[in-house]
């Protein structure tokens, strides 16, 4: 019995051993190729997105108020779809600004109504600016065309047009981190807003979670939840407050800029293509960049000289006026306006005797990004002939910068009530 024990227990030794040496015999077949699938559905994008309730509601929200329903429905689209979590990340980031401000708490449903839920005319033009933002911002979800994960593969991605005003986004396939896999495991798309930038560095990035959602009239990649809806956009736009209308009159008036001698500095010689006249341009893509001195105090000063169609001079009232930063200013802020004034003349501005009246003086200005534009009001009820931008210091990072530079000025006039 013993003996028949131990026989037993040496053939099954001898067989694994046996199988051990044929499996270690074969030869190693390396990474498995990925199967990549594309999953439908037999529902319309509108429908897809109803039928994930508590996925999608806060978007449906927005598709339903913007009246976008029918884009979903029935046109030929690719849609990147927000959660309800990217929602409720930028409603929290805009109630942390508004309750620095003194103001209540807002929510989604309240922006997304419009003017409807609001009493008084600045409120109402407020609430219908907010609306517009927010269909500017979900539209530049969804995409004209349709695009699979492949179609991103090519090159460094792919530039897509959102359905309203054609804004250029932008779509790369990248893959998962998967190790066993050829091209390393599942497809993810990086979407980006290039906010019309051609520099990759200074987009703004997410994404996704799932791709390839074949609907009947479309195709639907799923976002990461921790993405924030509208990227950095969407608390910005929220508290942007419209300016008053400007008062310039680019086709009449003039324009001019003068330097300080010890300068030794003429319009254009950082970059002749970013000279003065690009701040009446109209276009934020623009600026208009002169030397600088930091440590001597010397900046430019910018005239606008108010003329009728004649050539003649004629006097503007102004009470208000905007200075945005440029397109690269995030990375220089060094070149950013921390301190500066308005001036007026009842004189002709060209004149050597002219008599100047400070209208307006701001102090340690702080800006952050490029783009931004803001808005100084100042008591005012005098016609002047001639107004002036008298740059006292720029710098607001951390480092200086012997250049100035701003993409857009204008004088404006704000009703009073």
């Amino acid at each position: 019995m013993k003996r028949s024990n131990l026989l037993g227990r040496y053939i099954a030794t001898m067989a694994v051993v046996a199988l051990v040496s044929q499996t270690s015999c074969k030869k190693e077949k390396g990474f498995y190729d990925q199967t990549v699938t594309t999953p439908s559905v037999s529902l319309n994008t509108y429908q897809y997105l109803k039928s994930k309730t508590g996925v999608y509601d806060s978007l449906l929200l927005l598709v339903d108020k913007m009246g976008i329903a029918k884009t979903l429905t029935d046109s030929n689209i690719t849609l990147f779809a927000p959660q309800n979590s990217s929602f409720q990340i930028a409603i929290a980031n805009l109630n942390i600004v508004r309750r620095a401000a003194g103001q209540p708490a807002i929510y989604l449903s309240q922006l997304a109504a419009g003017d409807k839920l609001v009493i008084g005319s600045k409120q109402k033009a407020k609430a219908k600016q907010d609306s517009i933002m927010l269909d500017t911002i979900v539209s530049r979800y969804i995409i004209r065309k349709q695009y699979l994960a492949a179609d991103f593969a090519i090159g460094d991605g792919l530039f897509i047009n959102a359905v309203r005003g054609g804004f250029p986004m932008h779509g790369q396939r990248v893959y998962a981190d998967a190790q066993g896999y050829q091209n390393g495991g599942s497809e993810i798309i990086e979407f980006a807003n290039t906010k019309r930038s051609l520099f990759v560095d200074r987009w703004q990035k997410t994404t996704t979670t799932s791709v390839n959602i074949k609907t009947k009239n479309g195709v639907v990649h799923l976002l990461k939840p921790d993405h924030t809806f509208g990227f950095e956009e969407f608390v910005s736009r929220m508290t942007f407050v419209p300016p008053p209308p400007s008062v310039f009159n680019v086709k009449t008036d003039l324009f001019y800029v003068k330097f300080p001698s010890d300068l030794n500095y003429v319009d254009g010689g950082v970059s002749p293509g970013e000279t003065l006249i690009r701040l009446f341009d109209g276009s934020v893509l623009t600026k208009f960049i002169s030397k600088a001195s930091v440590q001597k105090s010397l900046y430019p000063t910018i005239y606008w000289k108010p003329r009728d169609i004649n050539g003649n001079n004629i006097e503007k009232l102004s009470n208000s006026y905007t200075i945005t930063t440029a397109n690269d200013s995030k990375g220089n802020r060094g070149r950013d306006p921390r301190a500066f004034a308005i001036d007026g003349t009842k004189d002709d501005p060209e004149s050597a005797t002219a008599v100047w009246v400070q209208l307006d003086i701001r102090q340690d200005q702080d800006w952050t990004t490029n783009y931004q534009l803001k808005t100084f009001d100042f008591p005012n009820t005098q016609y002047y002939k001639g107004y002036r931008l008298r740059i006292l210091q720029t710098g607001t990072g951390s480092t200086l910068d012997d250049l100035f530079q701003i993409s857009e000025w204008t004088m404006n006039y704000r009703e009073q009530l």
